[in-house]
Formats: C-alpha cells, sequence, structure tokens
C-alpha cells in the first residue's frame, strides 16, 4: 500500500505494511545522494573525534626509532604499524580496508581519504597528525625535534617508574633505560640547542644513575666474593674438615665391623 503527502516526510511516496506502518519511503536519486554525502561527512566527524581522542591519551611520546624512520622519509603509517607490531594484511583488517589498498598508502602511491586515516589512527593509537608524512625539510625537522622531546620525556617517566614503582628493583633494566635516554636526551640537545639547559640536566641525572647502578652492582659483588672467603675459611676449619674425613671412613667399615681396603 502506498500513500503521499505534502509535508516532512509525506512530501514522498511512502510504501506501508497491511498494519499501515511505513516500511519505506521513496526518494528522488539526487535527495538520496545528498542524504548518503550528509551521513559520510557524519561519520568523518566521528573518526575525527575519536582519533582526536586517542591522540590526546597517548602518553607514552613518539619512540625515537619511530621520529628518526619518518624524518628519513619512510611513510608514518608503515613505521607506526611495524611500532605496534601488527601486520599489514591486520591492520587493513581492523580499518576496514584491503590489504592492496594499505600498501598503496604505505608506499604513497595514495592518499588515504580522511575518513580511512582516521580509521588507520584509531586502530594504531596516535592522532591524524602524527600520520601525515612531512610537506617540506623544515617541517621534518621540526616533527622529529618534538618527537624526540616526547621521547625524553617518556623515558623519564619509564626510568622514574623502574626506580620508584612497585616493581621489583632491577638494575640491569635501569642501566638500559639509562643508557637509551642519554643517547636520546644528547641526539635532541644536538638538533634543538634551545632545550640545553633542560637537556643537560636530563644528562646529569641519567649518568648519575649508571653511577649508582654500578656501584651498588660493585658492591654486591665485592660483598659475593668476601662472604665466599670467609664461607671457604669456614669449612676449611680443620676440626670441621677432620669430622669430615671421619664420617667418610665410618662409612666405609662394613656391619661385621672389618675395614674395606682397596684390592692391591
Amino acid at each position: 500500500m502506498t500513500k503521499h503527502g505534502a509535508t516532512g516526510r509525506d512530501r514522498f511516496q511512502q510504501i506501508c505494511d497491511d498494519k499501515g506502518e511505513v516500511q519505506y519511503v521513496l526518494v528522488p536519486a539526487a535527495i538520496f545522494d545528498q542524504l548518503s554525502r550528509a551521513q559520510e561527512d557524519l561519520e568523518d566527524v566521528r573518526a575525527a573525534l575519536t582519533a582526536s581522542t586517542f591522540g590526546m591519551a597517548r602518553l607514552e611520546g613518539v619512540p625515537a626509532e619511530v621520529a628518526h624512520r619518518i624524518a628519513a622519509g619512510e611513510h608514518p603509517v608503515r613505521v607506526w604499524r611495524e611500532c605496534r607490531g601488527l601486520k599489514g594484511i591486520e591492520l587493513a583488517r581492523e580499518a576496514g580496508i584491503s590489504p592492496a589498498y594499505l600498501s598503496e598508502i604505505e608506499t604513497a602511491k595514495k592518499d588515504g581519504t580522511f575518513r580511512i586515516m582516521a580509521a588507520i589512527a584509531k586502530v594504531l593509537g596516535v592522532s591524524l597528525d602524527d600520520l601525515a608524512p612531512p610537506s617540506d625539510e623544515a617541517a621534518r625537522r621540526e616533527r622529529e625535534c618534538v618527537a624526540l622531546a616526547d621521547g625524553v620525556r617518556a623515558q623519564i617517566r619509564d626510568l622514574v617508574l623502574m626506580v620508584t614503582g612497585p616493581t621489583d628493583f632491577n638494575t640491569g633494566g635501569v642501566r638500559r633505560a639509562a643508557t637509551r635516554l642519554i643517547g636520546d636526551a644528547s641526539a635532541l640537545r644536538h638538533q634543538n640547542p634551545a632545550l640545553s639547559e633542560w637537556l643537560d640536566t636530563v644528562l646529569d641525572r641519567a649518568k648519575s644513575v649508571i653511577e649508582l647502578v654500578d656501584h651498588a652492582e660493585g658492591e654486591i659483588i665485592g660483598t659475593a666474593r668476601q662472604a665466599r672467603r670467609d664461607l671457604e675459611l669456614i669449612v676449611a676449619q680443620p676440626d670441621f674438615v677432620t669430622h669430615q674425613a671421619n664420617a667418610e671412613e665410618n662409612d666405609a667399615i662394613p656391619a661385621g665391623g672389618s675395614r674395606i681396603h682397596a684390592a692391591e
């Protein structure tokens, strides 16, 4: 059954069921296209908001390796995908695109649409800005400096947590973290002298951490060696050794009371 009207939805032909409930509304193709585009725009806005939220929530900063690779010319999507430990087919599936399309984006053969890039950003847990290749050399350098600074701050937080957190203190892990921090802070200081004052403090603190760890491990090793020497003195005492030798001799005497001698 169909009915016609003059206002709102009633302007268009409607198809109703036996109970008179509207099931379909017939609209001209041009209006349908407008509605489809409006729906797509709404989805783009939602995707952008989601991606922005993920970007703001990301507190670990940009890893130095990611910053260096992007600055060297690699596509940000590929670099971040590999940083997250995802295969191309996995990212493509989660973002709702084909692996071939993702490959074309990563090789710069195609520019992803706003909606697709927002979906990729959501899966990777980064902002849309993180996935945009630098436009020129100045932008590339600026992005690398910002990424390195984020990475240094993140490494400082990690180092503080390793030392003061609830997990067991691991001197090897602390040394590796401090060494990595020194390398990235030194690189950032070279690229951005304006941060020298802050980075000089960071470098001094990181070096102090390594010195203290080395000292602590030296004390542990020295204590262990001294303990071994003390133990050797104890177990080498004549009364201890004699008692042990006598016990072994008694064990060699059979029940009949005769000592067993080795055959000549």
